[in-house]
């Protein structure tokens, strides 16, 4: 019944069913995106993609609140479906804030959370 469900949700222009990627391929697919939705728990997935410079909208959990540079993640209380469209429909309705969004993301999550950048702090 469930994938019959997301089945029905995917359009393949707006939703698209991808199903199992490896790791790898979550770059490639974070990259494609304007914005990227984690409803759930904390994975470094969220380090990742604030990485990739991606702006981010979030669970809020305990200690997670470093992933948020100063503007580039929403966070969501209650993660329930009615929120998440509120949110995003919130960005849709308000493009410079999903803009300044990205532009806190690419200029700090970049260097902050790049694994080239943490090496090179790491080594020295």
């Amino acid at each position: 019944i469930l994938k019959e469900q997301v089945n029905n949700l995917s359009d393949s222009v707006k939703v698209q069913y991808i199903g199992w990627i490896s790791s790898e391929d979550t770059y490639d697919y974070f990259e494609a995106s304007d914005l990227v939705v984690f409803p759930g728990r904390h994975s470094v997935m969220w380090e990742q993609v604030t990485g990739q410079g991606k702006p981010m909208i979030v669970k809020d959990w305990p200690g997670t609140h470093h992933v948020d540079l100063g503007g580039n993640v929403l966070f969501l209380s209650k993660d329930s479906v009615g929120e998440i469209q509120n949110t995003i429909e919130s960005l849709l309705a308000e493009p410079s804030k999903l803009k300044e969004m990205t532009k806190v993301a690419q200029e700090k999550g970049m260097q902050i959370f790049s694994y080239a950048d943490i090496s090179k702090r790491a080594i020295e």
